[in-house]
């Protein structure tokens, strides 16, 4: 929505692409949670999908939350072209190509050393091409051309790698209570994080330098203030 806005699009606009995304994003989350990928237990404050409801029922949840995010791109009122480029980008960005690669790619990491290229990838397929898929889909809607739409990708691609190593850094120094998912899991399941490769202070320094390029990629933009004042936010959360 703040993607839209900044390209002179309205609120109102990104608001059937915000559902589908979001919709997305938490099919990931309670995936994400099963007892075969992390097993956790609570989620936002309360217990995760399988927890409550069982673990057949937390796969079909999610399942049905994929379909019904492209059901709801394919019945919204944007333009024929604009369904079938967030359609795309949608499927690319949370499937082999994306998402799902780096969610495995995360699994088959732990317990290994990995170098800081390898963890930029998962971070960058696991949790920034949401960011992208956000950014992306409300620059479409906001009609931007295609180097400014090139230019907020870039910016989420940024924001989302920022924002995977402040929360790998948080799961270290921050409670459960306050994350409202369970702390200290990575230790816990030698996850291949920066925070593991690069200590606390290392981590904080790119976290930072991301945060950064996010806020260069789009200092072309006329009204990305409000973006680079969210990226400038998130990176206070680690302090």
């Amino acid at each position: 929505m703040l993607a839209c806005e900044a390209l002179n699009g309205r609120t109102e606009q990104a608001l059937q692409a915000s559902l589908a995304v979001e919709m997305v994003h938490t099919f990931s989350l309670i995936h994400d949670d099963l007892p075969a990928i992390d097993n956790d237990d609570i989620r936002r404050g309360m217990p995760t999908c399988h927890k409550a409801f069982g673990e057949a029922a937390a796969i079909l949840a999610g399942d049905a939350l994929i379909f019904a995010a492209f059901a709801i791109i394919g019945s919204s009122d944007y333009s024929p072209e604009v369904r079938a480029d967030l359609s795309l980008f949608m499927a690319d960005a949370c499937g082999m190509n994306g998402l799902l690669e780096g969610e495995y790619e995360d699994i088959m990491a732990e317990g290994k050393e990995l170098s800081i290229a390898q963890i930029e990838r998962i971070y960058a397929q696991k949790t920034a091409k949401l960011f992208e898929l956000s950014i992306y889909a409300g620059s479409r809607i906001g009609g931007g051309t295609a180097d400014q739409i090139q230019s907020m990708v870039s910016y989420g691609l940024h924001l989302g790698r920022a924002f995977q190593a402040i929360d790998d850094i948080l799961d270290m120094t921050s409670s459960t209570h306050i994350l409202g998912k369970t702390s200290g899991k990575d230790v816990f399941q030698d996850k291949a994080t920066l925070v593991k490769a690069l200590g606390l202070e290392g981590a904080k320094a790119w976290a930072a330098d991301e945060t950064g390029k996010a806020v260069s990629a789009i200092a072309g933009i006329p009204l990305g203030s409000v973006l680079i004042e969210f990226a400038r936010d998130m990176l206070k959360r680690m302090n």
